[in-house]
């Protein structure tokens, strides 16, 4: 069995109980099997709610009688309930409230005991039983709590889907910031209306396989107010014995593709300067070492010579436009 140490340094138990001879016997029960063991007596409904609302430390454990002088019965047990204050809670019933002890089990008590046969060893292996029961269960909200936040505070858009439908069940802040809709909004949608009507075959294709997951390099989303962005999706299938769904993750790529037009459009632009040099450069380029050669080949002959010194002069003219063209073209990528 185990031991209290094992799950807790200290019990602290209320004993919410207006019979003064039943709680003295519970407290010597409770002094008999706990070493470390704080006891809290309430007479009364409303003292215990101020007990409960005032106390320093956190009870472990409430012992609640169903009669009490100011509430009792189903109204009692729920009217403590209804403050949610954490706290695991045990019924103490006589006979004839037994059948109102087990329906308190649906209002949210742990446990119930007939004060008759009430002995320190059932006691004990109850309070055991509530009090792991309970921190199991805390546990468990605390790790829901944490992948909700998760999902909430996800900096990329994320969803999840019904698997059959594609309705879309939940969306994060990031989704309802990027994409300009509320929950409301997204509660009332397909994810497939995200998308154009030429990618929506596609993406229930996607979601009806038998794959868990999938990514893909491109797709398109319409924001709420029209505009278009480029997108990449993945996708994972979550599976539970209470329900099934599709967790949906977007990223806006458009800016990285409209950088790489960019730089495609810029490699464009090199290659045609590129051609240039080697091509159109060359022919002046040519012409004008041919003028050269003749030029010295006429030292004697004026006439020859000026025309030849026209023909250089058109040639380096040509020259000097392809040369500005280049720089143009260099500074039109400069400014992209």
């Amino acid at each position: 069995m185990k031991q209290m140490q094992d799950y807790s340094e200290k019990l602290s138990v209320i004993i919410i109980e207006d019979n003064y001879g039943d709680y003295v016997l519970i407290e010597d029960y409770l002094l008999e099997k706990f070493k470390d063991i704080n006891i809290v007596h309430c007479p009364d409904y409303a003292t215990s709610i101020d007990c409960l609302q005032n106390s320093k430390e956190k009870p472990s454990l409430i012992l609640l009688d169903l009669n009490l002088p100011d509430m009792k019965g189903i109204e009692l047990v729920k009217g403590i309930v209804a403050f949610d204050f954490q706290v695991p809670i045990i019924i103490l019933t006589g006979y004839s409230d037994l059948a109102m002890a087990k329906s308190s089990l649906q209002a949210g008590v742990y446990d119930y005991l007939v004060k008759d046969e009430i002995n320190p060893n059932l006691l004990y292996k109850t309070i055991i039983f509530a009090v792991n029961r309970s921190s199991f269960i805390n546990q468990i909200e605390d790790e829901k709590l944490n992948y909700e936040n998760l999902f909430n505070f996800n900096p990329q858009p994320t969803w999840l889907l019904d698997p059959e439908s594609f309705k879309i069940i939940h969306a994060n802040i990031a989704a309802q910031n990027k994409y300009g809709y509320s929950m409301d909004d997204f509660l009332k949608m397909s994810f497939t209306q995200l998308h154009p009507k030429e990618e929506k075959e596609l993406i229930e294709h996607k979601f009806s396989s038998n794959k868990d997951e999938f990514s893909s390099n491109q797709f398109t989303h319409f924001l709420s107010n029209g505009h278009e962005i480029n997108v990449e999706i993945n996708f994972r299938k979550i599976k539970s014995k209470s329900n099934n769904g599709i967790i949906v993750q977007s990223n806006d790529i458009s800016e990285n593709l409209k950088h790489i037009n960019t730089i495609e459009a810029q490699n464009e632009k090199l290659r045609s300067i590129a051609w240039t040099q080697s091509h159109v450069v060359r022919a002046p380029l040519s012409r004008i070492l041919g003028i050269v050669n003749l030029m010295e080949q006429q030292t004697n002959n004026l006439d020859e010579i000026l025309f030849w010194l026209k023909q250089l002069r058109v040639s380096t003219n040509e020259m000097d436009e392809i040369v500005r063209k280049i720089v143009d073209e260099t500074n039109d990528i400069d400014k992209d």
